[in-house]
């Protein structure tokens, strides 16, 4: 019984540790105008880059979650989309100003917007 215990307790813990998602990028503060923008940075994610026109994520979804998560957090924000989006990218237009997001295998799913 005994035996069986340790077993399972060890085997818990190798599948956590399997599981946990750690990229290999070190995190950085977001900044503006990023940082005001509601974006889905919080969980799963870690932001590895952020200038004023940069913005650099790696998160632990998959890419159509990911996406769908950014385009209703930029339509949100006015941004629309400018067209259907092909397999990496998606251009966003508001006043005048043009947005790209771009989304690419990294980390799971790597996501960087830059403002044009």
């Amino acid at each position: 019984m005994k035996k069986t215990l340790s077993l399972a307790i060890a085997l818990a813990a190798i599948v956590t540790f399997a599981c946990t998602w750690n990229p290999s990028v070190t995190a950085v503060p977001i900044t503006a105008p990023w940082d005001s923008m509601n974006l889905p940075v919080e969980d799963d994610a870690r932001v590895w880059g952020s200038t004023p026109t940069e913005l650099k994520i790696a998160h632990k979804g998959d890419k159509a979650s990911t996406l769908a998560a950014y385009e209703k957090a930029l339509n949100a924000n006015g941004w629309k989309s400018a067209g259907a989006p092909d397999t990496r990218t998606v251009v966003f237009r508001k006043d005048g100003k043009e947005m790209e997001l771009e989304i690419y295998d990294f980390e799971n799913t790597g996501v960087i917007l830059t403002l044009k």
